[in-house]
């Protein structure tokens, strides 16, 4: 009689229970949470059939030919495609949504409208204000008034206008005062399931408020407010522009977030796509997964980004800067400068217009360096790519340049020289006291030159595309 195994009913009820919990906490993100535990329904797999085995060897039972039978293997195999899958697409990609959820009501159900009553505050300043809205959008605009005034729309999602209406009724907007805070309060929750309803709220405070708004699904629009805010989702697009404190910001999923013209720091974390800062007087900080483009104009204090592809530090940005999937652009920043490729596929670099000390290491990549007078100290590692190295004419500079394998081409001239060593080469000399340049790159090509000097065809810059011929009146008839 063939002995069956107590493994797959035991995973089925794991399954069964994980499912549930979400069934009845619809919050839960059990996507993420398959995909970043998963490893553990193996460990729990091995270790059951290792106790089975034991006990049939203490029983003196025959024990079976194969630990994992065909079919066991089979399955082990195609849970660990999926669990990868849903790691890798989590982490790098940012896929799917801290909350995915797909119910019944959203692809089925009927959206009925509703206008949300105006409510205000009058007798204000300034205010701390606080906004709860899970699902909706949300635009909050300071202003020369003494009242928090509160408009928008509902939408509910429902099987019958007779549904909507009783939930539409039970999650009327709040507008309330608690100790030194307005609260504005869109009580979705108080609905049977909070999916239902969206709203989509025009906020307008006195100039000098500070904003603090949460929410799950809904993008943020904050102008014009003197006071610092703080914005806490799940899923949201957030742009805030002539804020007077300072903006932190904590989202498990965006697509973008621009952030201009703000007089205190900025603090981002979590995971998005594009992040885009102007014009910001305070501090910077990025922690998290990003996997769009970074774009970074006027900042005027020194910028921290800690990420899973790349990790970078200036001290200030006077021009422009992109930092995207395998490339990092800018002009005119000032350093000290660090750059630290994490992944086998970053970066190709390029920059110009900068004087500070610039320490770079990429794995992979291409870079391009245009330094300005004086020339900073440069500490450049690649494992395998080009580095293309323009100096100024009148620069004064120390070089030790080396390439384990591969080739330098000295097109600076005297009085630097090169060395052939073996596969590799390198490349060293003094032009006047200088700061000291060191270049090493385990696989690849070294470029030398004078800025004034490009080639015509340097291996780093695009030739510029050919304009089209404009067809004669003669053709044209």
């Amino acid at each position: 009689m063939r002995r069956g195994s107590i493994v797959g009913p035991i995973i089925l009820i794991l399954l069964g229970a994980l499912f549930l919990a979400n069934n009845l906490r619809p919050d839960i993100p059990m996507l993420e949470f398959l995909g970043r535990y998963w490893p553990f329904l193996l460990i729990a797999w091995g270790f059951i059939r290792l106790v089975e085995i034991l006990i049939w060897a203490v029983r003196g039972k025959a024990l079976p030919t194969n630990g994992v039978s065909g079919g066991e293997w089979f399955l082990v195999v195609f849970l660990s495609l999926v669990g990868t899958g849903l790691y890798t697409f989590h982490t790098r990609v940012g896929w799917p949504p801290a909350r995915f959820r797909m119910h019944g009501i959203e692809m089925f159900g009927e959206a009925f409208d509703y206008t949300i009553e105006e409510k205000k505050v009058t007798g204000l300043k300034s205010a701390r204000v606080i906004v709860e809205n899970l699902r909706g959008h949300t635009r909050i605009t300071g202003a020369d008034t003494p009242e928090v005034l509160v408009k928008g729309r509902k939408t509910v999602r429902s099987m019958t206008r007779e549904s909507a209406e009783g939930v539409n009724r039970t999650t009327e907007l709040e507008v309330m005062e608690q100790g030194d805070a307005i609260v504005i309060r869109t009580n979705q929750n108080r609905a049977q399931e909070e999916r239902y309803v969206t709203s989509d709220l025009e906020i307008t405070v006195p100039r000098g408020s500070s904003i603090q708004a949460r929410g799950r699904f809904g993008d943020f629009d904050i102008n014009d407010v003197n006071g610092g805010i703080e914005i806490d989702s799940d899923n949201a697009g957030i742009r805030a522009q002539n804020i007077g404190g300072g903006v932190r910001v904590n989202v498990r999923r965006s697509d973008l977030i621009r952030v201009q013209a703000v007089q205190g720091p900025v603090e981002l974390q979590g995971r998005g796509n594009d992040v885009e800062l102007e014009d910001v007087q305070g501090q910077v900080t990025i922690d998290g997964s990003w996997g769009g483009e970074l774009h970074f104009r006027n900042l005027a204090k020194p910028v921290r980004f800690q990420g899973m592809q790349a990790e970078m530090q200036m001290q200030r940005v006077t021009g422009d800067v992109r930092l995207g999937r395998g490339f990092l652009t800018g002009e005119s920043v000032t350093g000290p400068v660090i750059f630290r490729g994490r992944s086998k596929g970053c970066c190709d670099v390029r920059l110009s217009d900068f004087n500070s000390s610039l320490d770079l290491a990429v794995q992979r990549g291409d870079l391009e360096l245009r330094p300005g007078v004086p020339v900073p100290k440069l500490d450049i590692d690649v494992r395998n790519g080009t580095v293309d190295l323009a100096l100024p004419k009148t620069a004064k500079f120390s070089l030790k340049a080396r390439v384990e394998k591969g080739e330098i081409d000295n097109d600076y001239g005297d009085p630097l020289r090169k060395t052939d060593e073996g596969r590799g080469a390198s490349l060293t000399g003094n032009v006047g006291e200088g700061a000291a340049i060191s270049i090493t790159t385990d696989r690849g090509r070294v470029v030398v030159r004078k800025a004034e000097e490009a080639p015509s065809s340097s291996p780093l810059t695009p030739q510029p595309p050919v304009a089209p011929r404009r067809p004669s009146r003669a053709e044209l008839n």
